[in-house]
């Protein structure tokens, strides 16, 4: 028999004292009994009467053990385990913050990312980059957490200004290698702004590894302003409005380059199905996985009936 949480055992050693104390109020309820009310009509006929305290701390043992959640066995369950691995870089970028796409572009990379993260059957991780990229969630298959930290992004977080797709493939690549035994995949959302200047290193190294990297394309060729939290247009050291254009040629080549799917803006409502339906690519493995039986029933139930066994011994006049 093993526990869910031993700790509870503990409350054991409490269990005498429980004892001592109902035997010598059950002591004390006879004396006061005796001394105010005649035999006959407390029910000294009653022997079993006696026996209240023991069934009590008897009941008291059985419930400690039953909030100790026992088990006892097994039963075998099984389970398809996909081993495929996607990790999600997002550029949060001030560029980012244009609203050229309905809404702020950040905003719409968060969306089309938590539509893959919800579609996907494997386990997933979410990278952020600016000129420097960080591990927000490693790869895992809680994508609900995931999806959580996912809305806390925020554009400017990492704090080094710039887009480098090549820091931001970098550190997804590391995330793919550190599980080499499963396939898996790089999702760049960006608005194809890149200042860096190692991408193609980084682009040979995770074509060496077969890994593919698509890329995902949010804003306008026509360009827009960068808003402000105060509503105003985002200006340069000169005083001049900044204007952002989206720019899909670099993220064209990462596709490309790695036998990825390169996406413009895709909103429609089927327009990510090319990276949704990817969600499958990872070999599909039968397993089996053993959960322990739940066994606190048996001493609750023990418990429940050795207090109603003492109520039925409490009758008669006190």
């Amino acid at each position: 028999m093993i526990f869910r949480d031993a700790r509870f055992l503990w409350l054991l050693a409490a269990a005498p004292l429980a004892l001592l104390f109902l035997v010598a109020r059950e002591r004390l309820r006879a004396r006061l009994a005796r001394r105010f009310v005649s035999e006959r009509l407390r029910g000294v006929t009653n022997a079993v009467r006696s026996m209240r305290p023991w069934l009590a701390a008897i009941a008291i043992v059985f419930a400690i053990v039953a909030l100790a959640g026992p088990s006892m066995g097994f039963v075998t369950l099984p389970f398809t385990d996909r081993e495929a691995n996607r990790v999600i870089a997002i550029d949060v970028s001030n560029s980012m913050l244009a609203e050229d796409a309905g809404t702020s572009r950040l905003a719409a990379a968060k969306a089309i990312a938590k539509r893959m993260i919800d579609a996907w059957d494997g386990r997933v991780a979410l990278v952020i980059f600016e000129s420097r990229a960080e591990i927000v969630a490693p790869l895992t298959s809680d994508t609900e957490a995931v999806s959580a930290l996912l809305e806390s992004v925020t554009a400017g977080e990492v704090g080094d200004p710039g887009s480098d797709l090549g820091s931001a493939l970098t550190v997804s690549m590391k995330l793919v290698e550190a599980d080499p035994g499963s396939k898996a995949d790089v999702v760049l959302i960006s608005d194809g702004e890149d200042q860096g200047a190692n991408l193609q290193e980084t682009i040979r190294r995770a074509r060496s590894r077969n890994v593919t990297v698509s890329t995902i394309m949010i804003g306008s060729r026509q360009g827009s302003t960068i808003k402000t939290d105060d509503g105003r247009e985002l200006r340069n050291e000169s005083g001049d409005v900044i204007t952002t254009y989206a720019k899909s040629e670099t993220l064209e080549s990462i596709a490309s380059a790695t036998g990825g799917i390169f996406l413009d803006n895709p909103f429609a409502e089927r327009a990510l199905n090319p990276l949704l339906a990817a969600r499958t690519f990872g070999a599909a493995k039968q397993k089996t996985v053993r959960i322990p039986v739940d066994r606190y029933q048996w001493p609750l139930a023990a418990a429940f009936a050795l207090f109603f066994l003492g109520s039925i011994m409490n009758r008669g006049a006190e």
